[in-house]
């Protein structure tokens, strides 16, 4: 069995996308979804925006941050477990080494107005982000009552929970989602077609 082969110009291409991204991933790790959909999905056309939300999805079920599991996936997705070490690499290098030698100074620089306002400033542009993300997902996801009920049902309960102060760890949300998921496209379907079969 022969190993496909990489070459370098393909890692350099990968890493520098990923190293973009991880440079303007403003706002954590939802907020990088706006970006890999323009570099990836749109520019590069490396995967669609079906398999975005897939991975989207595989990322935020597993643990550690959405943005590094992000990375490791669609790099070893792209060029194997060398893809995954270098994208990972490159999404992480430039926030981690800002947040160093900010967390030195972040007190004195919070201090002066001008960078104040700018956090300000950022702040709105990631809640914008976020609004971008969240119709990038709701229009690539798939249309049917299934994924309506879900959806529906999930927003009522986040807000519901949100307006009444109640406490509710996003570890229940997915275990709630994915028992749904399990009954709506899993158990449901298998038993009407077992009573489909019985018919004939």
């Amino acid at each position: 069995m022969n190993k496909k082969k990489y070459k370098i110009k393909d890692f350099i291409e990968l890493f520098l996308t990923f190293l973009f991204i991880g440079i303007f991933s403003i706002g954590g790790g939802p907020t990088m979804l706006t970006l890999l959909q323009a570099q990836l999905v749109d520019k590069k056309k490396w995967i669609n925006n079906d398999e975005l939300a897939e991975m989207t999805a595989i990322a935020e079920s597993t643990p550690g941050p959405i943005a590094i599991n992000l990375a490791t996936y669609l790099g070893y997705k792209r060029l194997g477990f060398f893809g995954a070490f270098t994208a990972t690499l490159a999404v992480v290098i430039t926030p981690f080494t800002l947040m160093f030698f900010i967390s030195m100074f972040l007190e004195n620089a919070l201090s002066v107005n001008a960078i104040s306002y700018a956090f300000i400033g950022i702040k709105v542009g990631v809640v914008f982000l976020l609004l971008r993300v969240s119709y990038t997902l709701i229009k690539t996801t798939k249309k049917d009552l299934g994924g309506i009920l879900l959806l529906i049902t999930t927003l009522t309960i986040f807000v519901t929970f949100t307006v009444f102060s109640i406490v509710f760890s996003a570890i229940y949300f997915i275990l709630i989602g994915a028992g749904i998921g399990l009954l709506i496209y899993g158990v449901i379907p298998k038993k009407k077609l077992e009573k489909k079969e019985s018919k004939k």
